[in-house]
Formats: structure tokens, sequence, C-alpha cells
């Protein structure tokens, strides 16, 4: 009996050694610390972030046709033979002295040219489009940052809830080697039978080995927070009071700030006005487009004006009378996609409606529920005392203590994990209505 009780010792000081040393190197954060680092380092955003960039990025090719473009051009050519017409001796010669070049045996050249589009009717709308495409997916890239926020603070309120169930199995730990004690002591003065020292022993292995395992889910649920955050070490987050004031606000003024936070719904405005964009552009491509370019040249033969250099100036229109069926395959594309695009709009419209009433009734049971453990925790406690002060006196027998303390046992792990659900809970509610900013 007492080599078990000192191997029990043994392996309870063990842990609590290993937990000191692992708790050391844990790195506290407060949760808007810990929501600043998340933003700052996540792997999960910058993903995202760089999503937003490439979306960004074809908004600018998609302005191309509307600005300006310069263009430098150079090379040599050689040709096979040359011709040249000498109008010495000629009446020409004084208008062109010297040979006439028609074609150089071999001429360098250099040009730069200057395009101005001046009306290019459906570009504008093109650009239109692709910018509120990358705005739909600026809207998108922070509803998975606010979803991940939640995820991190839900994460964390599940790490406090294996905290306090820890503590919750060290004091049961130590309840139950106090009862081993005490039914080792009815042992010895004879009102106790050997065997409730067994059933104590055994009681006090029970709970170290539910210590144990709480101490190995609060481990998981610091290094989850610690991968949360882009990190290979654990973390522990502080986490402020729960705060419940909406759940009692009415269901219409929560769902209108939902409604108008939410950036999901932003997202779907923004492909709703892409798709209109695109249709704009898809009638517009019927209609002519004008630009204007600009070029100087020169070589190092002359040209048949007798210059090596010179300029010219043009004005280009284009009309396209036929395309194959382009023009109105986009628009089709484009109406297809408006009516997909305001469909998903008022699915996600509905889908947040429901989301706020199911977590605002998910805050209340959760309080209700909370409530309802810490009464039952108090009654637990209550009588683990009263079977305690029973056994002591030889009134109530052993088994009645192990009972009443496991019932204890039990109510505090259920009054952690309700206070743990409760929090989550208020994530949850913050989440629906678009905080977590």
């Amino acid at each position: 009996m007492k080599s078990t009780r000192a191997v029990s010792l043994l392996v309870l000081g063990l842990a609590r050694v290993a937990w000191a040393e692992d708790d050391g190197a844990l790195k506290t954060l407060t949760l808007q610390e810990a929501l600043a680092e998340l933003d700052s380092q996540s792997p999960t955003l910058v993903e995202v972030r760089s999503r937003v960039a490439d979306a960004r990025a074809l908004a600018t090719q998609a302005r191309v046709p509307l600005v300006p473009t310069v263009v430098a051009t150079g090379g040599y050519t050689r040709n096979s033979a040359d011709a040249r017409v000498d109008f010495a001796g000629t009446p020409l010669a004084s208008l062109h002295p010297g040979a006439l070049v028609i074609q150089p045996l071999g001429v360098w050249t250099v040009a730069g040219t200057v395009r101005v589009p001046l009306i290019i009717p459906n570009a504008w709308a093109d650009w239109a489009a692709a910018q509120r495409a990358a705005d739909s997916v600026a809207a998108t890239a922070e509803s998975a940052r606010l979803q991940l926020r939640a995820s991190l603070a839900q994460a964390a309120w599940a790490a406090a809830a294996a905290e306090e169930i820890v503590a919750v199995s060290e004091r049961a730990v130590s309840v139950a080697d106090e009862h081993r004690s005490s039914a080792a002591r009815g042992v010895t003065a004879g009102t106790e039978a050997p065997l409730s020292v067994l059933k104590a022993e055994t009681e006090v292995v029970k709970r170290q080995s539910d210590l144990a395992q709480a101490r190995a889910n609060r481990e998981r649920s610091h290094l989850g927070l610690g991968v949360l955050l882009g990190k290979t070490e654990p973390v522990h987050v502080l986490l402020p009071p729960v705060a419940d004031s909406e759940t009692s606000a009415q269901v219409e003024s929560l769902l209108a700030e939902a409604l108008q936070s939410r950036p999901e719904l932003v997202a779907q405005e923004a492909q709703i006005r892409a798709a209109r964009a695109q249709m704009t552009a898809a009638r517009l491509r019927w209609l002519p487009q004008i630009s204007g370019s600009g070029t100087v040249f020169a070589a190092d033969v002359p040209y048949p004006t007798g210059k090596k250099e010179g300029w010219r100036l043009s004005l280009d229109a284009l009309w396209p009378l036929y395309d194959g069926g382009l023009a109105s395959g986009k628009r089709t594309q484009a109406e297809a996609a408006l009516l997909t695009a305001r469909a998903a709009a008022e699915a996600q419209r509905l889908s947040i409606i429901q989301e706020v009433q199911d977590t605002r009734r998910d805050v209340s049971v959760s309080r209700e529920r909370l409530r309802l453990a810490e009464q039952q925790r108090d009654l637990a406690t209550a009588a683990a005392a009263s079977a305690k002060r029973t056994f002591e006196a030889g009134v109530a027998s052993s088994l009645d203590v192990l009972d009443a303390n496991d019932k204890l046992y039990q109510a505090d792990v259920a009054m952690a994990d309700a206070r743990g659900r409760l929090g989550i809970a208020r994530v949850a509610l913050d989440r629906a209505l678009g905080r977590m900013r």
C-alpha cells in the first residue's frame, strides 16, 4: 500500500515538474496582442493578402488600354543589293543633291512611338469590372481575416477551459489524497476496513490519470494557439471578461448591424457590380475605337527625303463590324455572372440572418448552462463537505465520500466547460455581427 502511494506521489511530482518547466518557456499574450500578431505574421493571412495583391495587379493590367504607351525599337537590316539614283547633271539636281537611296545595302535604324488612346469605350467598362472583382477579393480576404481572428479567440477560450480543468484536477487529486489519509487513519483506529483504503488509493490513481490527461489537453491547446500565430512554441492568451449585453438587444438591431458590417455581403455586392460592368463592356465593343500615335525615327543612311531622321503623326480608328460572336458571347457570359452573383448575395444574406439568430441563441443557452453548472457545483461542494464530516464522525462510509468527491469533480469540470463554451459562443456572435476587427 505504501509503495503504491509512493509511486503515485512520484508520478504526480514528475508531472508537476514537467509542467513547471514547460510553463517557464510559455509565452503569455493578451488577446489584443495575440490578434495583432495574428494579423502580422499568420501564414494563412499572408496567403490571403497575396490573392488580393494578385487581383489588384489584374485590375492594373485591365487599365493598360486606357493609358499612353511608349515603344522604342531598333535594328539592323542587310539587303542583297542596294539601289540608288544619282541626279547629278540633271534638272532635279537642285531639288535632290547627291544620290537618292532607294534601298541601302545595310542600314541601322532606331524609332520611338507614343500611342495615345482617345476613345476606347469598352476598355473603361473592362477596367471597372476588374476593379470591382479586386474589391470582391479584398472583401473576401477581410472575411477570412475575421474568421481567423474568431478562431484564435475561440481557441483561447477552449485553452482557458483546459487550464481551469487542470486546476480542478489538481484539486481533485489533493482531495482524493486527503481522503486516502483519512481512510488510513480510520483503519489504524479500527473504525474502517482495509478495503476503504484500497478504494481511496484507486480514486487517487484515477484522479492522477485525469490530471495527466487534463495537462496534455492544456499543452495541446497552447500549442494550437502558437500554430495559429505561426509559431512552433506554445502560447498562453489572457482573456477579458465575457460581455453579454447584445443577447438582450432586439434581433432586428443585431441583424441590421450584421447586414451592414459583414464583408461577405460587400464581396457579393462587388461581384454584382463587376458583372454589370462586364455587360456594359460587351455592349460597348460595337463602338469605334480611336487612338493617336506619333513616331520619331532615324537611320545612318538617308531616307528618300534626303534626311537621316523624321517623324510622323497618325490618327487611327477601329470599328469592329463583325467579331465572330465575341461581343454577344461576352454579354451572355456577363448576364449569367450577374444572375449568379445576385443569387449568391441573397443566399449569403439569408445565411447571415440564420447565423446571427443561431449564435445569439447559443449565447443564451451557454449562459444558462453556466448558471446551472455553478448551481450544481455549489450543491456538490456542500454534499462533499457533508460526506467528509460524517465519514470522519464514523456515520458515512468511504464509498459515500468517494461518490460525493466524484460528483464534485464532475461539477467542477462541467462548470469550466460551460464557462469556456460561453466565451466561444460570444466570439461566434461577434463574428456573426461582423466584429472581431
